[in-house]
């Protein structure tokens, strides 16, 4: 029984004592992504040059991001749009149909062919205002994806901030920076890139769809046009 007792304390003590372990590991892990401003501070300005560029490649992208999120606004707004024209065409459709059974009930053979030709004209507006909307849909996830990959890089230029950050510690003769992981910065430096590339693989997916989707709203307008409509000219 005094066996078992003292294997248990050991146990716990074990136990114990891999977790404070465990938990001050973890701290300094959290601890060596980033780089104390006041040690920054201590770092002589004349060798700050390729922090202060580092900085100023932080601040454009936190622009970008804020211009993406605009942007999105925007697509959003023209879309709105294309969809009141597209529910306009819809109902002039409608409206078209009705006046073509309003002559052929009058049996006159002009009336018919009149009626008729103005319901095919609406037809294909109404198909170039769906085209249209379908279009401004598909740049509405351009947006999206643009406004991910400017989120992307500004993650990667404060990978890149903070790494700069750690080699003119390093160079200032700051002891301190021995106590930072210079791998764990490099490795988020590459993982940053690494999103960032994906995310421009995403956008320019988007994009080849969207420029597909407005060459087809393009084709369905010229035809809207050549029936002796206007068409539509929101272009941009």
């Amino acid at each position: 029984m005094f066996q078992n007792r003292r294997r248990q304390v050991l146990t716990g003590v074990v136990l114990g004592t891999a977790l404070v372990l465990g938990g001050c590991s973890s701290s300094r892990s959290a601890s060596k992504q980033q780089v104390d401003e006041s040690w920054m501070a201590r770092v002589p300005e004349s060798q700050l040059g390729d922090v202060r560029n580092a900085q100023a490649e932080r601040l454009k992208a936190q622009d970008e991001v804020k211009r993406a999120e605009v942007a999105v606004k925007d697509a959003e707004r023209a879309a709105q749009v294309a969809e009141r024209n597209e529910e306009a065409a819809k109902l002039s459709t409608e409206a078209n149909k009705t006046a073509v059974e309003a002559a052929q009930a009058t049996g006159r053979a002009s009336n018919i062919s009149q009626a008729q030709a103005e319901l095919k004209t609406m037809e294909t507006r109404q198909a170039a205002a769906h085209a249209q909307l379908l279009w401004r849909q598909r740049a509405i996830e351009t947006q999206k994806a643009r406004r991910d990959l400017r989120q992307r890089e500004l993650e990667l230029a404060d990978a890149r901030l903070r790494q700069t950050e750690l080699v003119a510690l390093r160079n200032s003769d700051d002891v301190r920076a021995k106590e930072l992981s210079e791998a764990e910065f490099t490795s988020a430096v590459a993982n940053a890139q690494r999103n960032t590339e994906e995310a421009q693989r995403q956008v320019d997916e988007r994009l080849r769809v969207e420029r597909q989707a407005r060459s087809d709203w393009e084709k369905l307008n010229g035809e809207a046009r050549g029936y002796g409509g206007s068409g539509n000219s929101d272009e941009e």
